[in-house]
């Protein structure tokens, strides 16, 4: 992992963990976002993965009854792995994390599980906006790019956005042909 991406992200792991000492939920979004800005320019899976579990408790937090204190605990626990420089251990945390924040009861399991897949797609897309192809996020994060393009296309109309850069582009093709 490189050290800019290794700092950014503990210091993102800080900001949230006191996020969520005072219940911001909107706050822990907006970190979320801000992690994706890393792994769009280097394409970084570490960025992702801690994007995605920040996200994943700030939907959590938003229903009180399923979020634990717990949280805390765990971003605290990432923080100083990556502190140590202990990527592997990083890794392996991200993975118990998840698997933590999707267990519970049954009717939990199922809710929170649909609060993870949705926080993948919709980092994905973030990250999509940035220019990354829908091929390697969908790679990277190990979606499909199928359930991507179908959460792009639902929320993003690209037709006013883009249009004048499409007549631009095609009359600058055309302008080469005559």
């Amino acid at each position: 992992m490189k050290e800019v991406i290794k700092q950014d992200i503990i210091v993102l792991l800080e900001k949230s963990i006191a996020a969520l000492q005072k219940g911001d939920v909107f706050k822990l979004r907006m970190i979320s976002d801000e992690v994706i800005h890393n792994a769009s320019i280097f394409q970084d899976e570490d960025s992702i993965s801690t994007a995605i579990i920040i996200y994943s408790i700030s939907k959590l937090y938003k229903d009180k009854a399923i979020a634990t204190k717990n949280e805390a605990k765990y971003l605290d626990e990432l923080k100083l792995a990556l502190q140590k420089n202990d990527y592997d251990l990083f890794r392996k945390k991200i993975k118990v994390i998840l698997k933590k924040i999707t267990e519970g009861d049954a009717s939990a399991e199922l809710f929170i599980g649909q609060i993870v897949k949705q926080a993948q797609i919709s980092k994905a897309t973030k990250i999509y906006d940035h220019g990354i192809s829908v091929e390697r996020v969908a790679e990277t994060l190990g979606i499909s790019m199928w359930e991507l393009m179908d959460y792009i296309g639902k929320t993003q109309d690209y037709r006013g956005v883009h249009e004048k850069n499409i007549k631009e582009k095609l009359m600058f093709t055309r302008s080469l042909f005559n």
